[in-house]
């Protein structure tokens, strides 16, 4: 079964939507890491967002294949740049 991972972003104040539009291409780029099938990001266009203003939807084959992808310095990288950019974040991820 595949896994879904779907997380959800906060800009705190202070971060443009020009910043945030440049995290979400280095999201993106994380397609290039070989465990990921695919990545879509883009702005919520819900008013029903509790703050949450964009969102990530990434596909792995499996288990094993999203645990090659947390341990890749690509995501580490994209990680550490969430962090440091105060972003807020929350995350589920499923079996399909």
């Amino acid at each position: 079964m595949t896994i879904l991972h779907m997380v959800w972003l906060k800009a705190p104040k202070g971060v443009s939507d020009a910043n945030m539009e440049d995290l979400l291409e280095d999201i993106r780029c994380m397609k290039s890491i070989p465990s990921v099938i695919n990545i879509v990001a883009g702005k919520n266009l819900k008013n029903t967002d509790h703050g949450y203003e964009y969102g990530v939807l990434m596909t792995y084959a499996d288990k094993v294949a999203q645990q090659l992808y947390i341990k890749h310095p690509l995501h580490e990288k994209v990680r550490d740049q969430i962090k440091a950019m105060g972003v807020g974040m929350m995350g589920l991820d499923f079996e399909h």
